[in-house]
């Protein structure tokens, strides 16, 4: 083929024009072209080109081989130069990077910068790029398979471009473009993530000693996981591979926190991926302790466990002990002041937490729980005994530990009569309890009412739910689930509007430090307090 063709060969990726470019606008797209791929017709084996049109509609286009690399017709079209009827347009490629960041939704991609070096550009906007991510499923039964709930022929939306010197920055629509997998095995992993970017079009750009330019570029990108892309709050985190390994971030003052997640985020013990990363990409439960949480908590030490497994299997596989162990050596080593000490934990992970809490009952200053899942604990586990006992419960109002509960009025995963109201009847009893009512976030999150003790030692807030059905419980009880409702601007425009997550998500309030007590103190304050 290459003697046949002069030795022209054109890959994937690589820009074309079309001889009528001559005759275009050449601050246009118009007759630029995106190979796709060699291909052969199916019915008579004759070899094609594919290729997309970088205009317009940006259809898809078929041509035989031959034609696609034959010389232009200048008897036909005698003004044209181009020798060939398609040649490599003048393009310089340039090297993107990626940053992410972490939503309520997880982490995802956040940005692309393209650095151009010696060039200022001018000109480009929300339609100068197109941007493709795929992904592929890297843990489990489904591993090298495209994700499923992915949709990797939709370019990642637009939100703004912004030019920095020499860069241009695109941001992204957020939580459009996951980072994350989630397995067949009821985990969530970390994906195999491959980009392709497509200039549409020319934008105008001039060199530092005044000269006028246009760019058409072709772009790479080296990004293959969510560790390849930038992420300010998580690169603040140290892998500790350990008996039960944990995200570390070393903070600058003597505080620490424990979290635990909940159980999509573990590891697997018949794939142990040790990812060791999850905990930190589901959602914000790791991130906020190293960004907002800090005007409240300052730069404390932050220890962001995963469980082997998961949580359930606390009592039967010792977690309580290692857990315990390895943030009793975090505290020795670096001097931490033991009366600023605080613990959280997710679904699982809260269920975790009130186990960490009567193992240690004088280490934590206070334990922020959320939607624990007590009531998965047997089903989950597959034992009988991995529940917490109406005795152990009752021995929580024994611990120094403050407590502080969360869940939805409903929750479609874990049963709130069975998780949180359950512990809140052991702490509260006997307790006078102040009950007070709450408007939701900026008007739009879900309303709640948080019910206190006259010390303030225990306090529980239950956020209203919506769109109510009737569910299957995990123990095959039929109960009401619903939805809740967040303020978020994942568009990036300054205006929040209602986002509507599974009633089980009320971890989202949480991390937002938005439970409020009658006094007017919010979760995080009351914590340090």
């Amino acid at each position: 083929m290459e003697n046949k063709y002069n030795k022209r060969q054109f890959a994937a990726g690589d820009i074309v024009r079309h001889f009528r470019r001559e005759t275009a606008d050449p601050k246009s797209s118009d007759y630029l072209y995106e190979i796709i791929g060699e291909g052969e017709n199916s019915e008579t084996g004759e070899p094609v080109m594919v290729y997309r049109a970088l205009y317009g509609t940006k259809k898809l286009y078929v041509r035989p081989l031959d034609m696609f690399m034959s010389e232009t017709d200048h008897k036909k079209y005698p003004e044209i130069r181009q020798k060939y009827r398609f040649e490599k347009a003048d393009t310089q490629n340039y090297t993107a990077s990626f940053t992410a960041c972490v939503t309520d939704e997880g982490a995802c991609v956040d940005s692309m910068i393209i650095d151009y070096g010696d060039i200022q550009p001018d000109d480009p906007d929300g339609n100068t790029f197109s941007v493709y991510m795929s992904s592929t499923v890297d843990a489990g039964a489904d591993a090298g398979k495209p994700y499923a709930y992915y949709n990797a022929a939709a370019p990642i939306p637009v939100a703004s471009v912004e030019k920095d010197g020499s860069k241009v920055i695109v941001h992204f629509v957020l939580a459009k473009a996951p980072l994350l997998t989630w397995l067949k095995e009821l985990r969530n992993a970390p994906a195999k993530i491959h980009f392709t970017i497509v200039q549409n079009s020319p934008f105008k750009a001039h060199t530092r000693d005044g000269r006028d330019m246009t760019i058409m570029g072709s772009y790479t990108c080296e990004a293959e996981s969510w560790k390849d892309l930038y992420n300010e709050e998580l690169s603040q985190f140290t892998d500790v591979q350990d008996t039960v390994s944990y995200q570390y971030h070393r903070g600058t003052v003597p505080g620490l926190i424990a979290y635990f997640h909940g159980n999509g985020e573990g590891d697997l013990t018949v794939m142990k991926t040790h990812n060791n990363a999850a905990q930190i990409l589901a959602n914000r439960g790791g991130a906020v302790f190293v960004n907002e949480a800090r005007r409240v908590f300052g730069d404390v030490h932050v220890m962001a466990f995963q469980a082997p497994d998961m949580w359930y299997h606390a009592k039967k596989d010792g977690l309580m002990k290692i857990c315990g162990d390895e943030i009793e050596e975090v505290i020795r080593r670096e001097n931490i002041d033991r009366d600023r000490v605080w613990i959280a934990g997710i679904s699982a992970g809260g269920f975790m937490t009130v186990r960490m809490v009567l193992a240690y009952p004088d280490l934590f200053r206070a334990a922020m729980v959320t939607c624990p899942a007590l009531d998965a604990a047997n089903a989950r586990s597959r034992t009988t005994d991995a529940n917490l006992t109406d005795e152990e419960l009752a021995q929580l109002k024994n611990s120094d530990t403050a407590i502080w509960l969360v869940q939805g009025e409903t929750d479609s995963a874990v049963d709130p009569e069975l998780c949180s109201k359950r512990i809140w009847k052991f702490i509260s009893e006997n307790e006078d309890v102040r009950e007070t009512h709450f408007e939701g976030d900026m008007g739009i999150g879900s309303p709640f009412t948080t019910y206190e003790t006259s010390d303030g030692k225990y306090r529980m807030s239950l956020f209203e739910t919506s769109d109510l059905t009737e569910i299957t419980g995990i123990s095959g009880e039929k109960r009401p689930g619903g939805k809740i409702s967040s303020a978020q601007d994942y568009g990036r425009t300054g205006k929040y509007s209602e986002v509507k997550y599974n009633d089980h998500w009320t971890w989202v309030f949480t991390f937002r430090d938005i439970p409020c007590s009658a006094d007017g103190t919010h979760i995080f304050e009351w914590a340090v307090k």
